[in-house]
């Protein structure tokens, strides 16, 4: 199926691993023109290099770096057509009476995952408002939907994207922006390497399809709705979750 993304400039945050890796090289596949921010520069330089990309550091606990993310788009392409805000991390899988406000974790995961978000959201909204045109991919997450044992901040922070997701649809539509979340099961990324083959075996049991999701089972969602096929697809919250929890 061709998605119609040839020369769409598209920006993806944490670009350099995991989902936001391959949804890059899904992007690069379509012969989108990519601009690619991550926190790991060498790993970013390999990967620009790799797909053709422009690569950018950025922090997005930083709002200023966001800005320049976007700037550094415009500046080599003239325009953003996709923003996916892919950058998360998930901390340590732990009950919430066992973490604390200073233990670091809360902090990372709300300034990464939420705030992050809403800083990417807010440095590319204004130049998609005067192209009148534009999509933003959201990563959430299954647990941002009913959240589950261990990892309570982490669901928090997700279930708060899309709230964002939702909010933003409703003030950006008319300007013919969609915004939407893709909202993965658990899947196997360096942010779950944690997660042993013994492991997976054991929670497959909750998954209709019989194991965990990989980076390839969610980028083609987050490649769909950037393109033209999703025009009438706006606040959504995308469940790509191999059945989690129906089995």
């Amino acid at each position: 199926m061709d998605l119609q993304l040839r020369d769409k400039v598209v920006v993806v945050t944490g670009g350099a691993s995991g989902i936001g890796l391959v949804t890059a090289r899904t992007f690069a596949g379509e012969g989108a023109r990519l601009v690619l921010g991550d926190v790991n520069a060498g790993a970013l330089d390999a990967v620009a290099a790799e797909l053709g990309a422009v690569g950018q550091v950025v922090d997005v606990r930083e709002y200023a770096q966001c800005e320049r993310l976007v700037a550094r788009a415009v500046e080599a392409h003239g325009r953003v057509d996709v923003l996916v805000n892919s950058a998360g991390v998930g901390g340590i899988p732990r009950l919430f009476i066992e973490s604390a406000p200073d233990d670091g974790d809360w902090d990372a995961m709300l300034d990464i995952n939420l705030r992050g978000t809403m800083h990417c959201c807010r440095a590319v909204a204004e130049r998609m408002i005067a192209q009148r045109s534009g999509r933003i991919v959201n990563l959430a997450s299954e647990a941002g939907k009913g959240n589950e044992k261990r990892i309570v901040v982490y669901g928090a922070t997700k279930g708060g994207v899309i709230a964002l997701t939702k909010g933003l649809a409703i003030e950006l539509g008319r300007f013919g922006i969609t915004v939407n979340a893709v909202c993965p099961g658990v899947t196997r990324t360096p942010m779950t390497s944690y997660i042993t083959d013994d492991m997976e075996r054991e929670w497959a049991r909750y998954y209709p399809l019989g194991r965990l999701g990989r980076p390839e089972d969610i980028a083609p969602m987050i490649a769909f709705l950037a393109s033209s096929s999703a025009s009438w697809i706006t606040g959504q919250a995308i469940s790509v979750n191999g059945g989690f929890g129906r089995s």
